[in-house]
């Protein structure tokens, strides 16, 4: 079973496309996943990292007699399996082998941040292991006198200056992956930069006056207030399971519409995650050839018109931005001019860099996993649909009061799995 969570978190799909540096480790400190943004910022290739112990993987500087990497970061991960609560490193000098050099190592600045992996006993069973690369920015706000060898652990700089810091190196990091945009065939002109701007300025707006759950709310209240003809809309991720995450809906018509697709199996939003190319659809009326079962179903919840873009990635497709119109028009519009801008901005947004909100993501997609392999074992031993798999799923979990993961992970286990 920790083997399997261990997998699910690495093969995660918001893992493997998020901007931040990640690593899954087990107990043992072997390194069981490490992410792409990890290999970027490390240069490393995966098949030098994963099943490598992490300090054979990450040695101290043998030529550094004031490396203290290896033993500081030791202590933090110590703590969190013993303990089972994150730790917080603040601010660590560790150098990392030299890809280009061997045997030459090169100077960094980390903030690295450790947090425990539980089955559902809440038993330990690895560590998530994230860190920034803060060398520039350390280096200026918060210079040591003399040199790596004047490094002391008691400067650690103050919490609002460390923070200050990542905000500084992230966006360093955002404005070179804009800046290699803007250099790619078809990138945005001087006015649609200002309107994407413009665009960013409304969500923050929308988030600070409607106080959203999330910023994926804010996207989406925002989406129905500025984009024309738009009535509805809807955020969801699919992640390595065959269940989408629905993140958000402005309305109980878009969740009702997203809904449909998940259960229907067609659909707009389906096809656009599937395809990674944008499916727009003015008027559903001419499309029931395409999606019978969803157009059927759409007209009864007053959808007349679908707009879904994939948030994609340079190595994935995280889902759709799906747009919805239920007020029917005598001549069905066009997409909203402005639609495709806020695909990029949700695909920012759902990539943001807060350490909360991906390892809350990494463990709904290992819970979602873990609930659709306990169904089909229950189908199958039981001689039951899924359907009634999951109601029993559902009511058990509820009159023992447990989460439905931990339901299914005991299925799981009574089934050897």
């Amino acid at each position: 079973m920790a083997h399997e969570i261990l997998r699910a978190t690495s093969s995660s799909q918001m893992f493997l496309v998020t901007a931040s540096p990640y690593l899954v480790l087990d107990t043992d400190l072997r390194i069981q996943g490490a992410n792409p943004a990890y290999l970027r910022a490390t240069g490393r290739p995966a098949q030098e990292l994963v099943g490598a112990f992490l300090f054979d993987a990450f040695p101290d500087n043998p030529h550094d007699p004031a490396a203290s990497g290896v033993h500081n970061l030791g202590a933090s991960l110590e703590r969190v399996l013993r303990r089972g609560v994150p730790d917080e490193m603040g601010v660590q000098r560790y150098a990392i082998p030299d890809p280009d050099a061997p045997g030459a190592f090169r100077p960094k600045t980390w903030s690295p941040v450790n947090s425990p992996l539980a089955d559902a006993d809440g038993r330990v069973v690895g560590a998530l292991h994230h860190v920034e690369d803060i060398t520039a920015v350390h280096e200026v706000l918060d210079p040591a006198p003399g040199g790596a060898a004047a490094w002391d652990p008691a400067r650690q700089p103050a919490a609002v200056l460390r923070r200050a810091m990542l905000a500084a190196a992230r966006y360093a990091r955002a404005h070179a992956a804009w800046g290699a945009a803007q250099a790619a065939p078809g990138a945005l002109s001087a006015a649609g930069v200002a309107r994407r701007d413009a665009l960013w300025h409304r969500i923050v707006h929308t988030a600070r006056h409607t106080r959203p759950r999330s910023c994926a709310d804010a996207v989406c209240a925002a989406a129905v207030q500025e984009l024309p003809t738009i009535d509805a809309a809807a955020v969801t991720v699919h992640g390595s399971g065959p269940e989408p995450r629905h993140l958000a809906a402005s309305s109980p018509c878009a969740r009702r519409a997203e809904e449909l697709q998940r259960v229907i199996g067609q659909g707009p939003s389906l096809t656009a995650a599937a395809t990674g190319e944008p499916v727009l659809v003015p008027d559903m009326d001419p499309c029931g050839f395409r999606w019978p079962l969803f157009t059927e179903a759409a007209h009864r919840t007053g959808v007349s018109a679908v707009f879904a873009y994939p948030l994609r990635t340079p190595t994935a497709t995280l889902g759709p931005l799906t747009l919805y119109r239920s007020q029917p028009r005598a001549r069905p519009a066009g997409a909203p001019v402005d639609a495709e801008t806020f695909a990029q901005i949700t695909t920012v947004v759902l990539l943001a860099d807060m350490d909360t909100e991906i390892v809350q993501q990494l463990r709904a997609t290992a819970d979602a996993d873990d609930i659709n392999a306990a169904l089909g074992v229950l189908a199958a031993a039981q001689g039951i649909s899924t359907h009634d798999a999951a109601l029993w799923l559902g009511t058990t979990a509820a009159a023992r009061r447990l989460p439905r993961a931990d339901v299914a992970r005991t299925v799981l286990a009574r089934y050897g799995m």
